[in-house]
């Protein structure tokens, strides 16, 4: 039997139903199009008019015959034309941009997707839009809740919940129950479990005679970072409460992207050094792995925004940089772990058995008060990758808000 041949685009069955550069959106139509040197200059009905390289115009078809990267079957890429390519011709066809290529290929973009890929200041300052709803202590008083049914509807209840976790880092769904089975479906919810090392797959967290871990006592545990010491630390916590405490085992929480934004306002010396200076952050279980990541304390996005925190007070390693620049950078470690355990920070609630938290571990810091071990309190845990729950989000959002499904998001901390 012969090998399927896949050399060309018609051999091939993609996933995604064929969309061409079209997003069915509703849109104003396009009304004049003309060549420019570099560029295809394109006027839309509604009154604006906004330009598209050559070059991106022709990488950017999403034909048939040239494929589409949501498939990553793609038989034109860059190096399929020269950074000379010009069209022969460019038209407003029936609300479409037409263009013709030398070579005769022809290309068809549809408004809608031009205009939410436009590259313009105005579009990008749109895609760029999206802001966190940074909070403090006040979070306690008002939490963002949504109960499992509603977190499980498949529409707008699961959409309200993941916005909630987008927003502010942190959801409480409400009523999941108490069976141990249930941990892995909240985490489902979300995306699949990511195993490591030190939590293994669902990590149960109670407290032990003898504890390898220290969430594995009754001791106090200052709000940080899970794992902060992985260059990839994990994405979302999935915590499920079986059995809480009357007394003691407050759940706390604190806002790393609130803490940045008053750094910034109030210390920029210290948030100069934190967005830019590495910290190393260490764990180490002899025998069986040795693990350690050096980074900037608070990473920033392309626009010089907070995207990521990546801080655990327990697991901070030697400081490693310049000496000239030692005490000061000390100084500015120690003003962000100031406010990170200030009240002011700190929003602070009981979990009910039978309620989870989803939390966005490159943002939101937790941590609980003590309690007395001998009351059995037990909490599972779990991690889910932040690219896995974005993703869903986007997918969900394309069909249920489809205007603002493709914001630019936080992608987290780096190493």
């Amino acid at each position: 039997m012969e090998a399927a041949s896949h050399d060309a685009p018609e051999a091939i069955t993609t996933y995604n139903p064929f969309q061409g550069n079209r997003l069915g959106l509703d849109a104003s139509r396009v009304t004049v199009a003309s060549v420019a040197e570099r560029a295809v200059h394109v006027e839309f009905a509604d009154g604006s008019v906004t330009s598209f390289h050559h070059q991106w115009l022709r990488h950017c078809c999403y034909c048939a015959e040239c494929g589409n990267p949501a498939d990553g079957i793609r038989f034109n890429t860059v190096i399929s034309f020269g950074s000379d390519i010009a069209p022969s011709v460019a038209t407003a066809t029936d609300g479409d941009l037409c263009v013709t290529w030398p070579d005769g290929h022809e290309s068809i973009y549809g408004p809608d997707w031009l205009q939410h890929h436009a590259y313009d200041s105005t579009a990008r300052r749109q895609r760029a839009g999206w802001r966190p709803t940074t909070w403090r202590s006040e979070l306690a008083d008002h939490f963002p809740t949504v109960s499992w049914a509603d977190a499980t509807d498949g529409g707008a209840g699961q959409l309200e919940a993941f916005q909630k976790l987008r927003d502010y880092g942190i959801v409480q769904i409400a009523d999941i129950g108490v069976d141990p089975v249930a941990t892995e479906q909240l985490a489902n919810l979300v995306g699949p479990i990511h195993e490591t090392t030190v939590y293994g797959r669902i990590y149960d967290v109670k407290a032990e005679p003898v504890a390898k871990l220290g969430a594995k006592t009754g001791m106090p545990q200052a709000p940080h970072i899970d794992d902060a010491f992985y260059y990839s630390p994990p994405g979302i916590d999935v915590f499920h409460c079986l059995v809480n405490t009357d007394e003691g085992g407050m759940s706390t929480y604190v806002d790393g992207f609130a803490i940045a934004e008053s750094l910034a306002a109030d210390e920029p010396g210290a948030y100069h050094l934190l967005t830019t200076l590495p910290i190393s952050q260490i764990r180490r279980h002899p025998g069986e792995i040795d693990l350690r990541n050096r980074g900037p304390l608070i990473s920033l996005d392309e626009f010089g925004r907070p995207q990521g925190i990546r801080y655990f007070d327990r697991a901070l390693a030697p400081l490693d940089v310049d000496a000239e620049l030692m005490d000061a950078f000390y100084d500015a470690v120690r003003e962000y772990n100031r406010r990170m355990i200030d009240p002011a920070f700190l929003a602070e609630i009981r979990v009910a058995p039978g309620n989870g938290m989803l939390i966005d571990n490159h943002r939101v810091m937790h941590g609980r008060t003590g309690f007395d071990p001998s009351f059995g309190r037990h909490i599972r845990l779990c991690h889910v990758p932040r690219d896995e729950f974005h993703g869903r989000l986007r997918e969900l959002s394309r069909e249920l808000d489809p205007q603002h499904h493709d914001v630019y998001l936080p992608q987290g901390a780096r190493s």
